[in-house]
């Protein structure tokens, strides 16, 4: 693999403004027609379901409807480079998670025909939700130090779960193997659907994975949940204590969030009532209570902190040395 993660990330990032703007593009009659929402990953999943509480309230303040379209496949690459191609008008969107579909998956996938560097413009972030740590039910421990002691008597015999070198699965894990001094070994799946059905079926171990992703197989008694990332939670989640609360510090940033992003070139008033309409449907109470099914909460943030948000993420991967796990 050429190039790091970091440095991709870093790239993307740089260009959250881009000089000009596009002919015909202009805030004081947008939308003046039908929306489409990219998402890289099949209908029902987490990000779908978030993309779609969201969008729906956001098609509803600017008076058009915001259509999904779900394109999974590549790591979330297709999407990605549906909308890096798209005209900068404001009428083609892609939700997806940074840290996931678009710098590890460029990497992974050097070969597309757009440039992270140029061809995206953040707008917002959508919804955010710590990460639970789970095992497959079947494993001795129950608690994070019995599962800590049980890998550490069992080097090369104990395996988490990824879905993507990068990916926030795959950082969030090797951020795990930092803090308690273990040297679990990741598996690379292809999607997260694999992942959840390998520690089920019990060939692995242990994964960091959305509390809404993960509260399905937990409650059927198929995997166990160990603790949270933090304590940012519904008030209907699952019981458990932070991973700070079981012994292992600085893991409040293993959080999965998606976010929201244009074409190059997107017109600043455009993000700018883009950005606006979702950061006021995330503050419809209506609006939380729906979020909660799907374990996540509302993450209204301006433009400039959505990029702050990403710029946490770009230290994370450096610190990491992600590159060649």
């Amino acid at each position: 693999m050429t190039g790091s993660v970091a440095r991709i990330i870093r790239a993307l990032f740089a260009t959250v403004v881009v000089a000009g703007a596009h002919v015909g593009a202009r805030a004081d009659d947008y939308p003046t027609r039908t929306i489409r929402a990219v998402v890289p990953f099949a209908p029902a999943g987490v990000m779908d379901l978030v993309a779609r509480i969201v969008l729906e309230r956001v098609g509803q303040s600017l008076g058009q409807q915001i259509v999904i379209d779900n394109r999974p496949g590549a790591g979330g690459t297709i999407a990605v480079d549906l909308v890096a191609h798209a005209p900068p008008d404001g009428y083609t969107i892609v939700i997806a998670d940074p840290a996931g579909s678009l710098a590890a998956s460029v990497s992974l996938y050097p070969k597309l025909n757009f440039d992270p560097v140029k061809d995206l413009a953040p707008i917002a972030l959508m919804a955010k939700a710590p990460d639970a740590m789970v095992i497959n039910a079947g494993l001795p421990p129950k608690t994070v130090k019995e599962f800590i002691d049980y890998a550490r008597a069992r080097t090369d015999e104990v395996f988490y779960g990824m879905a993507g070198i990068g990916t926030s699965g795959h950082q969030h894990a090797e951020m795990f193997n930092n803090a308690t001094g273990l040297k679990i070994k990741g598996v690379n799946y292809k999607s997260a659907a694999d992942v959840m059905n390998d520690i089920i079926g019990g060939r692995i171990h242990m994964m960091f994975v959305s509390t809404g992703s993960s509260r399905p197989a937990v409650e059927a008694g198929q995997l166990r949940l160990l603790a949270y990332a933090d304590s940012n939670l519904p008030p209907e989640s699952l019981k458990a204590p932070t991973l700070a609360e079981a012994g292992v510090p600085n893991m409040e940033a293993a959080q999965t969030w998606w976010a929201v992003f244009g074409p190059p070139g997107l017109p600043a008033d455009i993000k700018r009532k883009l950005n606006a309409a979702i950061v006021a449907a995330q503050k419809d109470p209506e609006f939380a209570a729906l979020l909660a099914r799907s374990g996540a909460t509302p993450a209204p943030l301006s433009i400039e902190d959505t990029v702050a948000v990403v710029r946490d993420e770009i230290a994370i991967v450096e610190k990491l040395k992600l590159e060649g796990n």
